[in-house]
């Protein structure tokens, strides 16, 4: 019963950096196994089904062009994230102490971007993914600048919280 009882907070958020991290490196790996098992997977069925009236490019043009759609989403599973710390925030967010230990975890939450962000560059700058990388734009411009966006993010739910607390007396916090 006492995990019931959990407020959710700030650190919440290094959840979410990893989530992202994860999901990023999951994709650059998935779009880099498909290109390099496509075409001999193609040959393979084509060869296997001549006279089929399946059109496999067709097929195989759409889970490519699916990966690459997985890949733009990636911002709104990032909103969809932080708005599950938001809320729980907004409920943790009781006492003016607290922001001190807000400052303290963006901190290590911007830290944490840093680290992953450039973790994230080399592996997708090495030989194997660039090629890859390279045709997922979006998430690679991401997280190259997923510690700024965790900054904003940060301030955008602070300020929020602050605005939400002003109707109940005080100063907002």
């Amino acid at each position: 019963m006492e995990l019931l009882k959990k407020k959710s907070g700030f650190e919440d958020a290094f959840f979410v950096i990893i989530v992202l991290f994860t999901i990023a490196i999951f994709l650059l790996i998935l779009h880099k196994a498909w290109v390099s098992t496509r075409a001999p997977m193609e040959t393979a069925i084509n060869s296997a089904l001549p006279n089929s009236s399946v059109n496999v490019t067709k097929t195989f043009n759409s889970v490519t062009g699916t990966i690459k759609l997985a890949s733009n989403l990636l911002p709104f599973i990032l909103i969809g994230l932080f708005m599950f710390v938001f809320i729980g925030t907004a409920i943790y967010f009781n006492h003016p102490i607290m922001i001190f230990v807000g400052i303290i975890i963006l901190g290590i939450a911007i830290l944490l971007g840093v680290v992953y962000s450039n973790i994230y560059h080399q592996i997708s700058a090495s030989d194997t993914f660039s090629s890859s990388n390279s045709e997922l734009q979006l998430q690679e411009q991401f997280m190259k600048f997923l510690p700024f966006i965790v900054l904003l993010i940060f301030v955008a739910i602070t300020g929020a919280i602050i605005y939400l607390r002003q109707g109940a007396g005080g100063g907002g916090l």
